[in-house]
């Protein structure tokens, strides 16, 4: 059991260890998670044996659902309703492509391997596979992006796809969860409890959104406000039997697009021609969250993110031969099925192409995933766990070398 003063230590190193990572990221390229995640692995039971996840047992569900809170809520702050609209045709059809290709390709890839070559396994085990491992991570994808300084319509389409396939990939995971959790199978029952959830989950965020948004007290200490007004709405959505984190997302959705939402009631209670072309434009809204109350979510999640990898890293087991083999498998697939989006990309230029075929990597949305599908207690939930830490790291080593090899061959053709 760690006294107060190492767990102090502790935050503090690890606190300047994730800035120093970011650092090293930035003129290295190498990602600043792997550094974390090596980091883990050392102070772990397989390492230099510091510390171990029995130590950690007693936090680590409050730990990994705030992380999740934050981390859906921090991601529904990269989703603008007015670009999602703007890049509908382009970059959703893309993400949803992605998405579902990947789940398939990696779901059914584990499930058939298990099934007809090794013990075994279920078919709701490889939807979790699947499921959680579809999301292109956006904490790989936003840093790689503002390095090689992309150009404003490519950045925004990828980071709108690592927004979305984020949530996609929450949603999906968490759904199957629930439906282990209260044992409701069969298809007219599982959809019903699904949107009754869902329904829950929506109305709670959104009136929560807006409540908000009416009151705007509190001004000056708002950010800290905030986060505890998120973490009652997920508790009373919880209550009433939704699902806290969705209920999350949709009130990020509302606080980041107050803007465009308030000017677009302002000008459908308007009477005036003018004044309705200015709500279209956004301009009578109001504005909730400001510049830096995001910039400062977004650091609450980036020091998560430190913590949650470095934990990572302290649960990683290279000693099981059969996750390591699984989880490079599902790695080098994930790679191939994204090159099979190149169809889509066709009007794009061949550098920005290759762009979008070389970022895959997986991270953070997969890893919090599958740690509420161990404290959800689902049958293989552990060797689960190992098999998505390889493909995580396997992703992230095989996207940054694309990326690499990419800009090194650009560099070429310029000089």
């Amino acid at each position: 059991m760690l006294n107060v003063n190492t767990a102090l230590l502790a935050f503090s190193l690890i606190a300047i260890f994730g800035f120093l990572s970011e650092a090293l990221f930035r003129r290295t390229n190498i990602p600043d998670v792997l550094f974390l995640i090596i980091l883990g692995f050392l102070i772990g039971p397989n390492g230099f044996g510091y510390t171990s996840p029995e130590d950690l047992a007693s936090v680590a569900p409050v730990f990994t659902t705030f992380t999740l809170l934050i981390l859906i809520f921090d991601g529904a702050f990269n989703i603008n309703l007015s670009s999602l609209i703007r890049e509908f045709s382009s970059s959703l059809i893309l993400t949803i492509y992605n998405f579902v290709i990947s789940t398939i390709v990696v779901g059914g890839t584990f499930y058939y391997i298990h099934q007809y070559h090794l013990d075994g396994t279920t078919m709701m085990a490889s939807m979790i596979i699947g499921f959680s491992l579809a999301g292109v991570s956006s904490s790989f994808v936003i840093p790689i992006l503002s390095q090689i300084r992309v150009g404003g319509k490519l950045f925004s389409r990828l980071a709108l796809e690592s927004a979305l396939t984020d949530v996609f990939c929450i949603v999906a995971t968490l759904s199957v969860i629930e439906v282990y959790i209260t044992g409701i199978f069969g298809v007219q029952k599982t959809l019903t409890y699904l949107i009754e959830l869902f329904a829950i989950a929506g109305f709670i965020g959104v009136l929560g959104g807006i409540i908000w948004i009416v009151i705007r007290v509190f001004e000056e200490q708002n950010y800290i406000i905030t986060i505890a007004y998120l973490i009652l709405i997920y508790l009373a959505t919880e209550y009433f039997g939704g699902n806290g984190p969705i209920a999350a997302l949709f009130l990020g959705l509302i606080l980041n697009n107050s803007k465009q939402l308030s000017s677009i009631k302002e000008g459908i209670l308007s009477r005036s021609v003018a004044e309705k072309q200015k709500a279209i434009q956004g301009e009578l809204g109001v504005e909730v969250t400001s510049a830096t109350e995001k910039r400062y979510y977004n650091l609450i999640s980036f020091f998560l993110k430190a913590l949650f990898f470095i934990y990572v890293g302290i649960l990683l087991d290279i000693t099981d031969q059969t996750a390591l083999v699984i989880g490079s498998i599902l790695s080098v697939l994930i790679m191939i099925t994204r090159m099979g989006s190149m169809p889509l990309t066709k009007g794009m230029p061949k550098d920005q192409r290759q762009l979008v075929n070389a970022v895959f990597a997986r991270g953070l949305a997969a890893a919090v995933l599958i740690q509420a599908v161990i404290q959800a207690g689902m049958p293989g939930a552990e060797y689960m766990a190992r098999v998505v830490y390889v493909v995580i790291i396997g992703t992230i080593i095989l996207s940054s070398l694309r990326v690499f090899i990419l800009r090194m061959n650009l560099a070429k053709t310029k000089s």
